[in-house]
This record gives structure tokens, sequence and C-alpha cells, in this order.
């Protein structure tokens, strides 16, 4: 047994919260299987400010884990805030706390950089789902701002100057993972031989199973004529979604079918990209179809099954990008795993691997009119046929939990370090006086003299403004 310190995201799904995106996710497929592996598992799960309930003291609580058919895994929860000054500092204290074996980052962005800084001198796991510079390029593309860029790469180069082992989400990632490591330094002589970069695909297997029963369709839910086709997008709306294409295709597809609606669960991704969503919604409501499009915004967990076996098929279109080239679209096997077909556009490895699958049609980059073609034809019940090459379940095993996640089991049977780097100066110095700056300007934060000046302040704004 191996005392494991995880860095997620949250809050999970057994929380039942009302937005749940793929961090939280991705801390679920890494923390059942340790569980059922027998390890000892912390979890520090970050969260934002809107989900205080699910807050515990830095101290922690035992959880339980539904797993497999009735059984349960307990481990120790520990909610930390995501979006306060001194979000670092908690996190090592509390690796200190527990002195770990190993410590392991779930989930894009935050947690890996959040274990590299929190981790001592164990193993350390990084999780890299996705290309984070592939991501940081589309945030700057809808903010206009070059600040993504910097952000993100400042927290990559601390995950790569100090992991031991990386996963990634697909084998188009693999590449770009590897040439940031030699970039950063970390392909050395002593590292031949190493197997630094592991694929793990993303998995939602037994999601509903382990929510146990739903709560039925949410309130607000449209009432939808008997003969209505059910279009779904569930999740959030994020910068690499191409909101133009999948509106006018719907669109076009809504001027040839009166059946055809639109069903969204989700919506904005706050501090992230909110304007995505708003563009969509403006435009849809601003159409002649607007009474088609349906807004449920973010649901509780529980309600998304009968959201899912009210619809026909799931929509999904993407910018063309590197991010949508080396990620993965767990949205995808979500609607898959609850049986539910998908339409989405074919640019990344899970797609490609679809190709052919009876519930799955592949659509081309930017080109509305082939998403009204196919709306309008699964309408009608054309092409289903001829798509029905080879099963879902046939792929099903692949991205099951337990199978998408044996590099990190494996490795947690025996963890090591990985020979450290060659120093690289435009880089290393860098990234560790940028990291070094923030430690101080966190523990300034933390200071009972900043808390009493910020209360102070507090009181001054209130009386100036009465």
């Amino acid at each position: 047994m191996t005392k494991v310190f995880l860095i997620g995201s949250g809050p999970l799904p057994d929380h039942d919260p009302r937005e749940m995106g793929f961090p939280a996710l991705r801390t679920r497929q890494f923390l059942l299987p340790m569980l059922a592996a027998g390890h000892d598992v912390t979890l520090a799960c970050l969260v934002d400010g809107r989900a205080a309930d699910e807050l515990d003291s830095v101290g922690g609580v035992e959880r339980r884990v539904a797993h497999g058919e009735g059984g349960e895994l307990p481990y120790r929860f520990v909610g930390v805030r995501s979006d306060v000054p001194g979000r670092f500092l908690t996190l090592r204290d509390l690796r200190g706390e527990i002195a770990p074996d190993v410590t392991v980052t779930a989930g894009p962005f935050l947690p890996m950089a959040a274990g590299s800084r929190a981790a001592g001198e164990e193993p350390l796991w990084v999780d890299v789902p996705g290309d984070p510079m592939s991501e940081a390029q589309m945030r700057a593309f809808r903010s206009g701002s070059t600040d993504p860029i910097h952000r993100y790469r400042e927290m990559l180069g601390w995950a790569l100057a100090r992991g031991d082992r990386f996963s990634v989400i697909s084998q188009a990632q693999r590449g770009p993972l590897i040439g940031a490591l030699g970039l950063a330094g970390r392909m050395t002589a002593q590292a031949v031989g190493e197997e630094l970069v592991h694929v793990q695909p993303g998995s939602v297997e037994g999601l509903d199973r382990d929510l146990g029963p739903g709560e039925g369709l949410p309130d607000g839910f449209p009432d939808l004529p008997d003969d209505a086709y059910v279009v779904l997008f569930c999740g959030g709306y994020n910068t690499w979604l191409d909101d133009s294409t999948m509106l006018h295709g719907l669109l076009r597809a809504m001027d040839k079918d009166p059946r055809l609606h639109f069903v969204s669960t989700g919506g904005a991704l706050r501090g992230h990209d909110e304007g995505t969503y708003h563009r969509f919604v403006g435009g849809a409501g601003g159409s002649p179809h607007a009474a088609r499009f349906h807004f449920l915004g973010w649901v509780p967990t529980r309600t998304l099954p009968a959201i899912f076996a009210s619809a026909d098929l799931c929509l999904f279109v993407d910018e063309p990008c590197y991010e949508a080239e080396f990620g993965a679209r767990t949205r995808i096997l979500e609607a898959l795993e609850r049986g539910v077909a998908v339409a989405a556009t074919d640019s990344c490895d899970l797609t490609h691997e679809l190709s052919g699958c009876s519930l799955f049609y592949g659509l081309p980059v930017r080109d509305a009119d082939a998403v009204a073609r196919l709306l309008c034809d699964l309408a009608d019940g054309q092409g289903a046929g001829q798509r029905d090459i080879r099963p879902w379940s046939v792929l099903r095993e692949r991205y099951s939990v337990a199978a998408t996640t044996q590099p990190l089991l494996r490795w947690l049977e025996n963890p090591t370090r990985t020979p450290g780097g060659v120093p690289i100066d435009f880089l290393e110095d860098y990234w560790q006086e940028l990291a070094r700056l923030q430690d101080r300007l966190e523990e300034v934060w933390n200071s009972p003299t900043w808390r009493y000046l910020g209360r102070v302040h507090r009181l001054f704004s209130r009386l100036m403004r009465g």
C-alpha cells in the first residue's frame, strides 16, 4: 500500500454539483482505481468560492466513494480554495502533514502547477491532459490578450522542471510534451530508457452507477412535442468551441425541419471563457427559430441521466486548432456511455478511433452545411444503418477507468524519482525566481497583518459608500 497525496479539482460528481466539467471527471478517474488498488489516498480538492459548501477544514474529513456493484471505498478529503492567495502554501503544509510516499496530480492546469510547488522529495506524477500552450493560444484568441500565454508557460515550466512521470490525454499529445521536456532540460543522458510520458485517455465509465438514482428532468426542462428530434449540448462552452459553425448549422437544419429542437445544459466557464456561451445564446435568441433553443444552464448532476435519455443526438463542433488535435473530448464519452449518438468534428485521437462506430458521426471543421445535412438526415432516420459498422461496446473497454489508468497504477507499485535535468538559464532561473516571488506574496497575503488591513479596508469602503 502506498500513501498517496492526490491533488485534483472538484467538486466531485458524487457531491452532486451544479457545475461539473472535465477537471472533476479526471480527478474521479484517478481516485477510483487508486482506492480499488488499496492505496491510502488523501485528496486535496481545488474548488472555487461558489463551491464553498463542498469545502472542509484543512484537517480533512473521511469520505466514501461508490465503486463497483454496491461497494464503497474510503479516502480522506480536503477542500482547498483555488481562488484565494495562499493556495499553494496550503497544499504544501498539507503535504508536510501527510508525509506521502508519492504525490499525484489529476486534471488540467492548476493541479499540475500546485503539485510541482507542493511536493517535497517524494516521487511526483504530473497529469497534463491536453496541451497547456494550445489551450493558452485559444484563450488568447478569445480574450485578445497575451496574458494566458505567459501564465500557462510559467506554470507548465514548474511542472516540467519537477515532475518524475507525466500523463497525457492522447497519443497525439505525447510528442509535444516530450519536446517540452527536452526544452526544459529533462532529456538527459541519465534519463535514457526512462519512459517519462504515458498516454492515459479520459474515462467516465460507471459515472451514472456511482451517482446512484437519478432525479428526473430538472425544473425548467421544456415541454417538447412528441415528434421532436432533440439535439443536446452538454457541458461548458469552451474557447475551442466553434459556436458560429454550430449555430449556423442548427439554424439551416431548423429551416428545413420543424421537428428539430436544441437543448443546452452547462454554459459559460467562469474565469476561463464566458464570451463563447453568451455569443451563442445571443445568436440563437435573435434568430427566427429562437423558440426551439432551450438553455437550461448548469443543472444538478443527478438530473443528467434523464436529460441524456431525452436526447436523440449530442452535437459538439470545435475550431480547427492544436487544442482540438492534441486534446480529447470526454463529453463524447459521456454520451456514448449513456447510449446517445454523437455528431462531432473529427479532429482528435478519440474521434479518429470512433470513425465507423455505430453511435458516432464525424463532421468536417467549419462546415455549417455539413452539420445541417447530417441533422436533417438523422431526423429523417437516414444514414444510421450505414454507420453500424462497429458497435461502441467493441471499444468501450479501452476507455474503462481501469484500462486508462494502468500506467499510473504500475508506477505506484514502485515509484521512483527521475534523474534531474540540465539547468536551462533562460527558462529555469526565470521560473524558479517567479516561484520564489509568488511564495513571498502568498506569505504576506496569509499574514495576520494583511488580513487585519483587509478587514479595515472593507470597513472603510462600506463607510465611504454609506
